[in-house]
């Protein structure tokens, strides 16, 4: 479904990414984590077309930058971090909005564009936001129809930049779930995080990004047994529970004084 060859990005003479490569299928939930400045919003940005680039972005063996913005909106779908919504108006507006690639302007909501919407709302359990205004929402109800939003859209890859900064523990855990239900239903999501423990419970793959390198492309548990985080974050981590996906938490390890 998407194939990144050689990709490189160099900003203002800097190059932030260096010469990744991966492949990715139906179906997959991977999280990308790295620090600060690793590279990783650049890479989803350079994927999704929004920088410019040297090598190939290919979702289905079409090369991404050649094909119209309308086009790449049925294929790709971006959701950046912080992504605020202006304007006062309903989320059943905004989801309409989101319909543009499959709609002349001004027309009329189909019965293919309703559907969507309805498995959207459905996904994301936000049907009881539907008249709710977009400024009345919480930063975690707003960023479950930011994400409606991009399922709505129907693209086929889904690339999700840190959606669950600024969230408290159970909010977290929800958009990870929807995150996993949108990969089941047979979408690739990539999803940025800093949040260690909801990437490998939830994920089921993980790339990480280490000064714009592609240094780890693995299971969770290929992660943790490998030792990568410490090399990725400088610094120890203490595995609570045997790992298995779902069952373990690690934290960083502290000096004691």
């Amino acid at each position: 479904m998407l194939e990144i060859k050689n990709l490189s990005v160099a900003i203002s003479g800097k190059e932030i990414i260096h010469d990744i490569s991966f492949s990715a299928g139906k179906s997959e939930n991977i999280s990308l984590i790295g620090t600060n400045g690793a590279g990783k919003t650049t890479l989803l940005r350079a994927v999704s077309s929004l920088l410019k680039h040297s090598g190939s972005v290919l979702a289905n063996g079409v090369e991404i930058a050649s094909i119209s913005e309308r086009d790449r909106a049925k294929l790709i779908s971006f959701v950046p971090q912080g992504a605020e919504i202006s304007g006062d108006f309903e989320v059943s507006h905004f989801l309409e909005l989101s319909r543009y690639p499959y709609r002349k302007p001004w027309e009329q909501l189909s019965a293919e564009d309703k559907a969507a919407i309805e498995r959207a709302l459905e996904l994301t359990d936000t049907k009881k936001f539907l008249l709710r205004k977009i400024g009345t929402l919480s930063g975690g109800e707003r960023q479950r129809i930011l994400i409606a939003g991009a399922i709505a859209q129907e693209s086929e890859i889904l690339l999700l930049d840190e959606p669950l900064t600024y969230l408290d523990p159970v909010q977290r855990i929800g958009i990870s779930e929807i995150i996993r239900k949108i990969a089941a239903s047979g979408k690739l999501v990539i999803t940025v995080t800093h949040e260690i423990n909801e990437a490998l419970v939830f994920s089921d793959r993980i790339l990480a990004l280490k000064e714009g390198r592609l240094v780890f492309d693995g299971t969770p548990a290929e992660l943790v047994k490998s030792g990568e985080l410490k090399t990725l974050f400088n610094s120890d981590f203490i595995t609570f529970g045997a790992f298995e996906e779902g069952k373990s938490l690690v934290f960083p390890k502290f000096d004691q004084a």
